[in-house]
């Protein structure tokens, strides 16, 4: 599941909805200063060519606008328009970088600085949002972007895995603002850490009550109810899973929660789930751990005292077991395992070798994933693996 990119997805690209502002506002800017007619001509053909040519020919027309009016005010307009004009995303952050560092006077920086830290989310380059974002905040400390660099500069430090860091900033921005809106995201992004450091347990469920009772309002509750409703769907708890993915459908039908949410009620009407209510109380809060980093599983009670499963890992870091947890869980039996020195996945329950092969051959095949067929001794309440050669 691909959750908001929090936030991605933490939230992904849609995760902000309508927070993120349209990327060509400075199409509809007009410069402060005057120019030469010529210019002014050129300039505004160039502005309607940006509308209606292809990446190649606007290109073109923009170097020769460049080369015929080197000393033009209009020039960081131009490379700015260039730059949001490009298709390469590498060469995009070096176009709206120049524009950054070279005019300093421009006001259209602000827009380039916020539109290399956009690419850089969107393409998972964390270390260089971290960079982007502090320099993005220390320029433009009052500027109309300023939010969403402060999102995803918290984006970063998360992906990063530094939560201390991402939990200090988001205190500065609870401290500075009752806006719903943002609100709701920065409770979102604490919801997220709680999940990344105590799995589905008490912090995450207490993050996700406050959200889903206290921010109907904000734009990003479609996503609110999705995380509670997987949540549940993870606890196997398939009644609230089913009443909190029906609502998503009927309240927000056109959203795309919504299409998840049908996706996740067909793997889940094999349980046969009844309506129910599933905003969890202060009960509910008590009665789940404080931890869940190690969720333990079920064996089945047929299931063989010896049986051989897929394993996959280690992975030293729990983002990326989760991400490919996330991939793999409509697998049968399929279990996340944090050992002393990372974590595991571990897929099946097969009572010969041949069954596993079948799982790990597939595994190569859809996913290019090599896992090894592993025994597992049950001993009582505990589980003994040991790597089959």
């Amino acid at each position: 599941m691909k959750l908001m990119k929090f936030g991605g997805q933490l939230f992904s690209a849609e995760r902000l909805g309508k927070l993120i502002l349209p990327i060509f506002f400075v199409l509809l800017c007009i410069p402060s200063y005057s120019s030469n007619g010529q210019e002014d001509i050129a300039f505004r053909a160039l502005q309607k060519s940006f509308k209606v040519k292809d990446k190649d020919e606007f290109d073109k027309e923009g170097s020769l606008f460049l080369k015929n009016f080197p000393k033009s005010n209009y020039v960081p307009d131009v490379r700015l328009l260039l730059a949001d004009k490009e298709t390469d995303v590498e060469l995009a952050v070096k176009k709206y970088s120049a524009v950054v560092s070279n005019y300093s006077g421009f006001a259209g920086r602000e827009y380039a600085q916020y539109r290399i830290c956009q690419i850089l989310d969107l393409i998972s380059k964390w270390k260089d949002l971290k960079n982007e974002t502090v320099k993005a905040i220390k320029l433009f400390p009052a500027g109309r972007y300023i939010n969403e660099f402060r999102f995803m500069h918290i984006t970063s430090l998360i992906m990063l895995e530094e939560y201390k860091n991402a939990k200090e900033e988001i205190i500065k921005i609870t401290e500075n603002t009752r806006e719903l809106e943002t609100l709701s995201v920065v409770i979102s992004y604490l919801a997220e850490i709680e999940k990344k450091t105590g799995g589905n347990a008490r912090g995450y469920l207490n993050n996700l009550r406050e959200l889903a009772a206290g921010f109907k309002k904000s734009e990003i509750y479609p996503s609110i109810l999705f995380r509670l409703a997987f949540f549940y769907d993870e606890k196997k708890d398939y009644d609230k899973a089913f009443s909190a993915y029906s609502d998503i459908i009927k309240m927000f039908p056109d959203s795309p929660e919504a299409a998840m949410s049908g996706r996740e009620i067909e793997k889940i009407k094999k349980f046969n789930p009844k309506k129910t209510a599933y905003i969890p109380d202060i009960q509910a809060i008590k009665n789940t751990d404080n931890i869940d980093l190690s969720p333990e599983y079920d064996i089945k009670k047929d299931t063989a005292a010896n049986f051989f499963s897929v394993a996959i890992g280690p992975f030293t870091k729990l983002k990326d077991a989760d991400n490919v947890f996330r991939l793999l869980r409509d697998y049968d039996s399929a279990r996340k395992i944090k050992l002393s020195h990372g974590y595991m996945i571990y897929l099946g329950e097969y009572r010969d070798t041949d069954s596993a092969l079948e799982t790990r051959i597939r595994l190569a095949e859809e996913y290019g994933i090599n896992g090894n067929i592993v025994r597992v001794s049950v001993q009582g309440t505990k589980s003994y693996i040991y790597e089959d050669r």
